[in-house]
């Protein structure tokens, strides 16, 4: 059971353990490569027992699937949302959630990346296939939701399309401190989320046909 720890000055409380982990796990993924991080650094980090890792989560991979999975939360359930809504406001709005959800967690990006990255081995594999079941590809098919609902521009290529909204979504937060300092970009949550209105406005203007340009559909 969870551990119950008294504070100075305050009555006997219960710790959120399970949160406390989930959050060393964060800071500790992002740091350093999943082989490199052990099992006695979490709990160190999150001043607990570390057989609380087994408790909650069974194992070290446990917890890192069950971090990655509460830090995509907000992502996944708006692009559930989007998916049943508008199309029309889909880019935008996964853009606004994911910018405001990575400001949080700037260095967050860097870990999908790095995992994502990893090379062969049944362990990689492993977290590769953890992280892919957060991210299926039927959730991200908004170009092609675009696309069948017969409102892309007739001259759009569907695969750029695809690579420009995943550019957009990601590359903000891999961009290098050194490039931007060379051009005088500085972030912060607020830059981001005007940084996410002015590029789904770019994805609006370039993806979508409107009533002087048609689809795709029409072209044929």
């Amino acid at each position: 059971m969870p551990i119950l720890k008294k504070t100075a000055g305050r009555p006997l409380m219960q710790v959120d353990n399970r949160n406390a982990l989930i959050e060393a796990a964060r800071v500790l993924f992002v740091e350093s490569d999943y082989d490199k991080v052990s099992v006695r650094a979490i709990a160190q980090q999150a001043n607990v027992d570390a057989s609380l890792i087994r408790y909650y989560f069974q194992s070290k991979l446990g917890l890192f699937s069950e971090m990655l999975k509460e830090t995509l939360a907000p992502l996944t359930q708006k692009i559930s949302q989007t998916n049943k809504a508008m199309i029309h406001n889909s880019p935008e709005e996964i853009l606004s959630t994911y910018y405001s959800m990575m400001s949080q967690n700037p260095d967050f990006p860097k870990l999908i990346y790095r995992t994502a990255s990893l090379p062969d081995s049944p362990q990689n594999r492993e977290l590769q296939a953890r992280l892919l079941t957060l991210m299926p590809s039927p959730k991200f098919a908004i170009i092609d939701k675009i696309k069948d609902a017969d409102i892309l521009k007739a001259d759009v290529d569907v695969m750029c399309a695809k690579m420009s909204f995943i550019s957009l979504l990601i590359f903000p937060f891999l961009m290098p401190e050194l490039f931007k300092k060379a051009v005088g970009i500085e972030t912060s949550p607020e830059f981001m989320q005007k940084l996410a209105k002015h590029n789904a406005s770019l994805l609006r203007h370039g993806l979508f046909a409107d009533g002087n340009q048609p689809s795709q559909d029409c072209k044929k």
